[in-house]
């Protein structure tokens, strides 16, 4: 891509289809050649270990998952997430009575589902199992190469730029 000096030459631009567009005309965008989304990790299972199902019901639910994590970390690379559960739901609710905004809820739904990851990761640990965040995800390979077992929180990471519903506060995607 061939880079364009503004006529008053103070700014640089990469020369691309997108320069000076404003990506909302649904024309525009349809009109874009997008190549195929191609899947990362392909041989990668992921599971979601459930807040209010699993985490929150504690020794109850928590030591049989971890044992048959254990049991099938051999045969398959596996990518553990964690949802919020009930605690989640709570601090919605507070969030929501203080008046607080989408993404400030969004963010206290996060950090929930992220204490549930360290509760797996913890129990993992003796099996290697690690809490990694959303921008490890590149570091995948390296992890199962080393027979890790990641562990991270389930929330999508929008947090303070979370869209706001159409009706309410709590967040679209959680």
């Amino acid at each position: 891509m061939a880079l364009v000096r503004e006529k008053d030459g103070k700014r640089l631009h990469v020369k691309s289809r997108l320069m000076g567009e404003s990506l909302v005309s649904k024309q525009f965008m349809e009109s874009l050649k997008i190549a195929p989304q191609q899947r990362l990790f392909p041989d990668v299972c992921l599971m979601k270990i459930g807040g209010q199902s699993i985490c929150d019901r504690g020794a109850k639910a928590l030591p049989g998952i971890i044992e048959e994590i254990v049991e099938n970390r051999k045969q398959h690379k596996m990518l553990i997430t964690t949802g919020g559960g009930t605690r989640s739901r709570h601090i919605y609710t507070i969030g929501l009575e203080l008046g607080m905004p989408t993404g400030v809820i969004a963010k206290f739904g996060s950090t929930i589902s992220e204490q549930n990851a360290l509760m797996v990761a913890i129990l993992l640990i003796s099996h290697g199992g690690i809490q990694i965040d959303h921008h490890d995800l590149a570091k995948l390979p390296t992890y199962f190469d080393e027979n890790i077992i990641p562990v991270m929180h389930g929330m999508p990471p929008y947090d303070y730029y979370a869209i706001r519903p159409a009706t309410g506060r709590i967040p679209i995607h959680r």
